[in-house]
């Protein structure tokens, strides 16, 4: 589905399972940005047309994140428009435009030291829906501005959910092209249930960027995967993101006891606490669970208490 958020600006949606899947574009009268690129199959069946149909005008691509969803189509885009300028946040150019290290790296990170799985079928997966390499990407620095004739978009640094993630800031329309910079309580389904937890370490900077974007005058608020946001409901969604963390991070500590445990078996307390999950997915919970054990093994409130796989406990 294709609709108009602001004049000149368009969001692409597609079904994801349960979940929707969203791109925008901001048209100038010179240029086009467009953040991010969806799946496999999506910018030849819906973005690129939607391009073609505003004339010929130079193309800017922003990637938020290195996740599938959101770069699977980016070797499409230069496919067929092979001039493209591709940017993303610089502390995520080594994972962007490079599945492999995508999926060793983010996906399957915490199955190496730690007890979390991420198997074949989990990496076949993966590596179909993050689409054919591709390089070429620059790295957009805070506050770059993307002009685009008669409009700008500026890259405005909200990492979080990866450290270098991105959003795309349009001030004349009063539009956020935010990505996942900031989750809810949960990425929803279409009917509203949770799907997928907060992901995002470390904690600190994915509550700087609640802040940051509650920093701008957002009308529209436009994720990768939540319902499109205005006025009013921008700050009740802040709001809920940051009531979110906070509550994260008590069950996070007090799933920690004397006896060491291991990531998993503390993502599977915390998700039994946090209620509202999928039942089988505590696994997801692994990258905010181990940001927030940092937080208390800095504070001297935990300590890793061995390894392979690490274990931890309690020390307060």
């Amino acid at each position: 589905m294709i609709r108009e958020l602001a004049e000149g600006i368009w969001a692409c949606e597609q079904d994801d399972g349960p979940r929707i899947i969203r791109q925008v574009v901001i048209a100038g009268e010179e240029s086009v940005l467009l953040v991010d690129t969806g799946l496999p199959g999506v910018a030849t069946e819906e973005l690129l047309p939607l391009i073609a149909g505003l004339g010929t005008r130079a193309l800017t691509l922003l990637i938020t994140h290195p996740d599938a969803d959101h770069l699977g189509g980016t070797a499409e885009i230069l496919a067929a428009r092979p001039e493209t300028r591709v940017l993303a946040g610089a502390p995520d150019l080594p994972l962007v435009g490079d599945p492999e290290r995508i999926i060793r790296e983010r996906y399957a990170r915490f199955s190496v030291h730690d007890d979390v799985p991420f198997g074949d079928g989990a990496t076949e997966r993966a590596r179909g829906r993050a689409g054919r390499p591709f390089a070429g990407v620059e790295g957009a620095y805070p506050e770059i501005p993307v002009e685009l004739g008669g409009r700008t978009a500026r890259v405005i640094a909200t990492p979080g959910h990866s450290a270098g993630h991105v959003s795309a800031w349009v001030a004349d329309a009063g539009v956020l092209a935010a990505g996942d910079a900031v989750m809810g309580a949960g990425i929803p389904t279409r009917a509203g249930t949770l799907m997928i937890p907060p992901m995002y370490a470390p904690p600190a900077a994915y509550r700087a960027t609640i802040e940051r974007v509650r920093s701008l005058p957002v009308r529209i608020f436009a994720s990768g995967h939540e319902p499109i946001l205005r006025d009013d409901g921008i700050g009740a969604f802040l709001d809920l993101s940051q009531a979110a963390s906070d509550r994260i991070a008590v069950l996070v500590a007090s799933a920690l006891d004397e006896s060491p445990q291991t990531l998993l078996e503390i993502c599977g307390r915390v998700h039994a606490a946090y209620g509202g999950l999928p039942a089988d997915g505590a696994a997801a919970l692994a990258m905010t669970v181990d940001g927030h054990l940092d937080d208390l093994i800095a504070a001297e409130l935990a300590v890793i208490a061995s390894d392979n796989p690490r274990r931890f406990r309690s020390l307060a």
